[in-house]
C-alpha cells in the first residue's frame, strides 16, 4: 500500500511538471543543445548583414557576440560561420542540418510542425535551407502529430512548408492608413522644408488613387497628421477605424516606427515604412517591408555590381583627404576586389594630375571612384579627368559614383557624358523618360506647382508606393506577403524587389539601379 501510494505521489508530480509552461521544463539541457551540445549556434553570415543586423537580429549584445567570434570587431565576409550565444527567453534557435526536414526538427523539439511555422511566418520551401536559423518556441508545450503512421505524419508535417497553397482572402475595398508627420498640428506649415515634403509625398499618393481608380481598383484612405513624436499617435492606432485596415503606410522618427511596427505586427497589418532606412525593426517583425535598403545591404549589392561591370577595368580610388564620407563604401568595394582577385590602385589629393597620369593604363579603361559625394570633390576629379582625354584621347576614362550625383546631373550632364559616368542609386527618375516627363506634367496639372528640387523625388516616392501597394492587396488579398515580388509594376523611380531578413522576419527592398551617362549621350537604367 505504502508502495503503491508513494507511486501516485510520484505520478501526479511528474504530470504536473509536465504541464509547466517553461523552458526549464519542457527542454531538458540534453535537448536544449541538442545541435552541439553547447551554449550557442551557428549563422552562416549572408551578404549586408553586420555583427550589429545580426546580434539585433537575436536580442544578444555585440559583447557577447564577440566573445565568441575573435576577429569580428574588424568586420564579417558573407559566407563565414558566426558562433550566437543561446541565452533564455521565448525562443532557442537551431541552424539547419544537412537531410533535416521539418517533421524531422518538429520530432527533434516534440513538438508539432505548426508550432514552429506559427513562430517563423517567412518558413517556406525555399527558405528551409541548410545553414539557415529558425526560431524554437520555448513558452509552450505540445507534443508531436499522433493519431496515424509515421510515413503520413511526415508527409503532412513537410507539406506545411508549401506555403504556395495559402488561403487568399479577397479585399473588395483597400482600407489604407497613411500615418505622416506634417506637423501642422505643431505650429508648423507646409512652407517649411519636412512639412514640404510630406505634403508632395501625400500628393502624389492621390494621384495614384486616381490611376487606381481608373484600373477598377477601389481604395478607402484615411490620413492622420501623427506630428513628430508618439503622444499624437499612440492616440491614432487605437482608433477603431485603424483596428482592421489593410495596409498602413507611414511613420518617420524611430520610435514612431517602433510603435507601428508593434501594432501591424500585433494585428497581422501590412506596414510600410516609406521614408529612413534607419530601423531594425524589419528584423523583428515580419508585417514590415522597408523601402530604403540600410546601407550595409546597399553598399553590399552596389560593391557587387561595380566589381561585374569593371572587374577587367584599371580601378583607381581618389581618397580626398579632405572628404571620406563613402569610406565604408570604398572598404566593401576593396574588400570584394581583393577576395576575387581584382588589382587595384589609390591616388590622393597631392599632385592629384601627376598621380593620375601614373596611375592609368593604356590598354583598359580607367575606372575612377572618389571618396566622397560632395560636388566640390567631383569637380576636384573631373578637371583633371578632362585634361587628361584632351591630351590623351584614344584613353578610355569613365567615372564611378554615389545617388547624389543624380542632383548634379542636369548641370553638369556634359562632364557626365563625356566621363562615362555611372552611379548606383535605391530611387531613379530618368528625365529623358517619357513616362517620367508625362508624370512631372501630371503633377504640375494638377498641383499648379513643380515637385521639390531633391534627391528622391517625394511626389514620385508617394506614387510609386500606392501604385505598388494597393495593386498587390487587391491581387493577392491576404496571400500578398508571399506573392511580393510578382506584381509586374512599371515604376517611374523606385522599383522594388523585396527579401525578407530572417525566417520570423520583415522585408526590406533589395532592388538598386546602376544609371550610366553613355557618349552616345544616351541615359541608361539598369537593375541588379
Amino acid at each position: 500500500m505504502m508502495l503503491r501510494r508513494l507511486f501516485i505521489i510520484f505520478l501526479l508530480i511528474n504530470l504536473q511538471l509536465y504541464n509547466v509552461k517553461s523552458e526549464k521544463a519542457f527542454y531538458t539541457k540534453s535537448t536544449f543543445f541538442t545541435q552541439q551540445d553547447k551554449d550557442y549556434f551557428l549563422h552562416m553570415v549572408e551578404r549586408g548583414q553586420t555583427v550589429y543586423s545580426i546580434a539585433k537580429m537575436y536580442n544578444v549584445s555585440l559583447d557577447a557576440v564577440y566573445e565568441l567570434n575573435p576577429g569580428s570587431e574588424g568586420g564579417i565576409q558573407a559566407g563565414s560561420e558566426l558562433k550566437i550565444p543561446q541565452e533564455s527567453g521565448s525562443y532557442f534557435y537551431h541552424t539547419i542540418q544537412s537531410k533535416e526536414t521539418l517533421y524531422s526538427v518538429s520530432r527533434m523539439y516534440q513538438m508539432k510542425g505548426e508550432d514552429i511555422l506559427d513562430v517563423n511566418q517567412g518558413l517556406s520551401i525555399e527558405t528551409f535551407t541548410v545553414g539557415r536559423v529558425i526560431r524554437i518556441p520555448t513558452n509552450r508545450v505540445t507534443t508531436p502529430m499522433e493519431g496515424t503512421n509515421e510515413e503520413c505524419n511526415k508527409k503532412i508535417t513537410n507539406e506545411l512548408l508549401n506555403v504556395s497553397s495559402k488561403v487568399k482572402n479577397d479585399i473588395k475595398s483597400v482600407k489604407t492608413a497613411l500615418l505622416i508627420p506634417f506637423g501642422l498640428k505643431e505650429g508648423t506649415t507646409p512652407q517649411n522644408a519636412a512639412g514640404n515634403r510630406m505634403v508632395e509625398y501625400y500628393a502624389g499618393f492621390l494621384l495614384a488613387l486616381k490611376d487606381l481608380k481608373k484600373k477598377g481598383i477601389s481604395v478607402d484612405l484615411q490620413v492622420y497628421d501623427i506630428g513628430s513624436g508618439v503622444d499624437l499617435l499612440s492616440t491614432i492606432l487605437k482608433k477603431t477605424s485603424m483596428q482592421d485596415v489593410d495596409l498602413i503606410i507611414g511613420g518617420l522618427s524611430d520610435k514612431q516606427i517602433k510603435l507601428i511596427a508593434a501594432f501591424s505586427n500585433e494585428k497581422e497589418i501590412p506596414y510600410v515604412i516609406p521614408f529612413t532606412s534607419k530601423t531594425d525593426e524589419p528584423l523583428n517583425y515580419y508585417t514590415v517591408y522597408q523601402i530604403s535598403t540600410p546601407q550595409s545591404y546597399l553598399y553590399s549589392k552596389a560593391s557587387a555590381a561595380f566589381c561585374n561591370k569593371y572587374k577587367d577595368a584599371n580601378i583607381i580610388f581618389y581618397i580626398s583627404e579632405s572628404s571620406k564620407s563613402k569610406m565604408d563604401f570604398i572598404k566593401t568595394v576593396q574588400k570584394d576586389l581583393t577576395v576575387k582577385k581584382i588589382p587595384y590602385k589609390v591616388v590622393k589629393d597631392e599632385n592629384l594630375s601627376s598621380e593620375i597620369q601614373n596611375a592609368l593604363s593604356s590598354t583598359k579603361n580607367n575606372v575612377f571612384v572618389p571618396s566622397d559625394d560632395a560636388l566640390e570633390t567631383l569637380l576636384n576629379l573631373i578637371t583633371p579627368l578632362k585634361s587628361v582625354l584632351e591630351t590623351i584621347p584614344q584613353t578610355a576614362v569613365s567615372l564611378f559614383g554615389y545617388p547624389a550625383w543624380q542632383i548634379y546631373a542636369a548641370k553638369y550632364s556634359a562632364d557626365f557624358f563625356q566621363l562615362n559616368v555611372a552611379f548606383y542609386s535605391i530611387f531613379y527618375a530618368n528625365p529623358t523618360s517619357s513616362k517620367v516627363k508625362s508624370f512631372y506634367n501630371n503633377y504640375i496639372q494638377w498641383y499648379s506647382r513643380e515637385m521639390i528640387n531633391t534627391f528622391p523625388k517625394y511626389g514620385i516616392l508617394g506614387y510609386d508606393m500606392g501604385m505598388f501597394f494597393i495593386q498587390l492587396l487587391d491581387k493577392y488579398g491576404t496571400s500578398y506577403d508571399v506573392n511580393v515580388n510578382k506584381p509586374n509594376y512599371s515604376n517611374v523611380q523606385t522599383d522594388f524587389y523585396f527579401e525578407r531578413v530572417n525566417n520570423w522576419g520583415g522585408f526590406i527592398n533589395t532592388n538598386i539601379y546602376l544609371i550610366e551617362f553613355n557618349s552616345d549621350l544616351a541615359i541608361t537604367s539598369n537593375r541588379y
